[in-house]
């Protein structure tokens, strides 16, 4: 994130150039709008020549129409530079970070809330930080010109200055009492702008489709939409409330400042020897006061939303930065294998511990105890496969042992390097994995398969995988085979069902030729006799690998070389096909229910 934090630095603190020249240049053009009444009256009260008229407005004119060209040109170019860093920087860096981050962190209640901030601070060209620099330039033309403006009042009376200063103050306190209010909605809006978004894309895919019409479930996520709607809006209007509130308050000292001030004015005109061009000077100066003086309050505030918005956005892209580790750890791993690399990396779990963390809607928290003292080791080269009901944590193990999250108690060893040795990027090398669900992309299979960004694909380890997966037959009648395009309503190539999708992603894992390979769940869209077929292939694939997989199917466990129950976040039984039947515990059971099923099924076809 270096090149985020030099950006972001850049754009809030470093580039002060066009704030300044912005403020400089519109100040600047104020006062010869003020000066240019006053100039006139003078000259014609004096009754001073046509020439001299006529040059001192020349001259007058020509700083004015300059400053009044300089100013938009000034202002349109830092709106420019603005745009130009959220199209090129900060939206990139977010996608980067969404994808970089850490598994926990990005399925965590705090990372997605903090994600939805930040996509909402660079969600629009007109807002978010894209107005940061051009508030900043707001806030400084706001204070020059009040201090200007000041120093001519000053002339008519200091006292003048200090009560619009005074009123000021207090219309300031007003702006940011409501900003602060205004902060404090911001986590809520940003919950309620997930919901909205997961309703409006998270529903429109071909699968959810089928759902939908199957189950009449229109009419019901229009409801839903429109709960969330209605609480979206019930957010904004208590915004709009504090902001009417701040309005009307402001209107009313404005009220009482510029009264009192055009009174004051107005007696000295009269009880003493001001002439008409310092009464145009005075008049102007304490209108001008009175706008630098909102502008100022309002500049304030503003810079302070959009400064909670370069916050929202830093949050995000700071968000797990202190778990990076250093890497170099893969290196030491093979060093401890030998020379010639001959086994795969063993596993130790110690006493792991992990909990979820599920937040109500009532804001507290509710931790689910998932795994606990969870001790196991794996050797190198072993095949071992995790059974158990459902929520016994079965995958939580799994994405423990890949990285993706991390145990809240105890501690894992990879060949003997403690896990946090490892570097992220570095440690997901070592795993090929195929999950309970999983996506593909919108390119060729043999890239969704590869997933290889230099264009350079091994089409002999390809044919291997696709072979071994079980997926020849489908590319053979495809016109391009492995090379036509999935997801047809974008590309219009092809699509693939449950079954053959999942035989992709075992080919994917396979292409990796990773060290270790994770089965969650994949061959759960295949029947029984297409599931025994691909794992007698996989036995000779995963030779010299270490292999973990899941199963509901206790009959597909039998290739491994132990099994391991899980129940209540604990091992309850352990060891091979064999030994766990004759033991005839909970998995003994187990595998009596499912054979009746099948044996019931088989017969039922007979």
């Amino acid at each position: 994130m270096v090149k985020y934090q030099d950006s972001i630095e850049k754009y809030v603190v470093g580039n002060k150039l066009l704030p300044i020249l912005g403020s400089m240049v519109q100040i600047g053009f104020s006062l010869v709008t003020l000066y240019l009444p006053k100039m006139i009256l003078d000259c014609v009260t004096a009754q001073v020549s046509l020439q001299t008229l006529l040059i001192r407005l020349c001259l007058t004119g020509g700083l004015w129409l300059l400053l009044s060209v300089a100013d938009p040109a000034v202002h349109n170019a830092i709106t420019s530079h603005a745009q130009t860093q959220l199209y090129t920087r900060w939206i990139p860096a977010w996608e980067e970070k969404t994808m970089d981050l850490d598994y926990e962190l990005f399925a965590s209640h705090q990372g997605k809330i903090l994600m939805e901030k930040a996509r909402g601070a660079v969600s629009s060209p007109n807002w978010g930080m894209v107005t940061y620099l051009p508030r900043l330039t707001a806030l400084l033309e706001a204070a020059g010109g009040l201090l200007a403006y000041s120093t001519i009042l000053c002339m008519l009376h200091p006292l003048v200055v200090l009560a619009l200063l005074l009123l000021f103050g207090m219309e300031l306190g007003c702006s940011i009492r409501t900003e602060r209010k205004k902060q404090s909605l911001k986590t809520e809006k940003a919950e309620a702008g997930r919901k909205l978004n997961y309703i409006a894309y998270g529903t429109r895919g071909l699968q959810e489709g089928k759902d939908i019409r199957i189950y009449h479930m229109a009419g019901w996520l229009r409801e839903m939409a429109r709960l969330a709607l209605e609480h979206k809006r019930g957010l904004e209007q208590r915004t709009a409330g504090y902001e009417l509130q701040r309005l009307l308050f402001s209107g009313s000292l404005i009220l009482v400042r510029d009264g009192c001030a055009y009174g004051y004015l107005l007696y000295s005109f009269f009880h003493s020897n001001m002439s008409v061009g310092d009464f145009s000077l005075y008049f102007a100066a304490i209108t001008g006061l009175g706008g630098w003086l909102s502008r100022l309050t309002e500049g304030i505030s503003k810079l302070q939303e959009a400064g909670n918005f370069v916050k929202d956005y830093r949050e995000y892209m700071e968000l797990g930065e202190e778990k990076t580790a250093p890497g170099k750890a893969e290196a030491l791993l093979y060093q401890k294998a030998g020379p010639e690399l001959q086994l795969p990396p063993g596993f130790r779990l110690q006493d792991i511990s992990y909990a979820y963390t599920e937040v109500r809607e009532d804001g507290r928290e509710e931790k689910h105890q998932v795994l606990e003292h969870l001790h196991l080791e794996i050797a190198p080269g072993e095949k071992l496969a995790i059974v158990g009901e459902n929520g016994a944590g079965k995958t939580t193990l799994i994405k423990l042992l890949c990285g993706l999250l991390h145990p809240q108690q105890g501690r894992i060893e990879v060949g003997g390097i403690p896990r946090e040795a490892f570097a992220p990027e570095e440690y997901y090398q070592l795993f090929s994995a195929v999950f309970q669900s999983s996506g593909v992309l919108p390119v060729s299979i043999a890239d969704n398969i590869a997933l290889n960004t230099t264009g350079s694909i091994d089409r002999e380890r390809l044919q291997r995988c696709i072979r071994v997966a079980g997926l020849e037959e489908k590319l053979r009648s495809l016109p391009r085979g492995e090379d036509t395009c999935l997801i047809r309503r974008i590309t219009g190539g092809t699509e693939l069902s449950g079954g053959q999708l999942q035989r992709l992603l075992l080919a994917r894992a396979l292409y990796k030729e990773a060290p270790v390979l994770i089965l969650d769940e994949p061959t759960a869209a295949l029947d029984p006799l297409a599931e025994q077929e691909i794992y007698r292939q996989y036995q000779q694939f995963m030779a010299g690998k270490t292999a973990v997989f899941i199963s509901h199917r206790l009959a597909s466990t039998r290739f491994c070389d132990r099994i391991i129950l899980l129940e209540e976040g604990r091992i309850a039984e352990s060891g091979t096909h064999e030994q766990l039947l004759a033991r005839g515990g909970k998995y003994a059971e187990m595998f009596r229910v499912q054979s009746q099923y099948y044996q019931e099924k088989e017969e039922g076809k007979a």
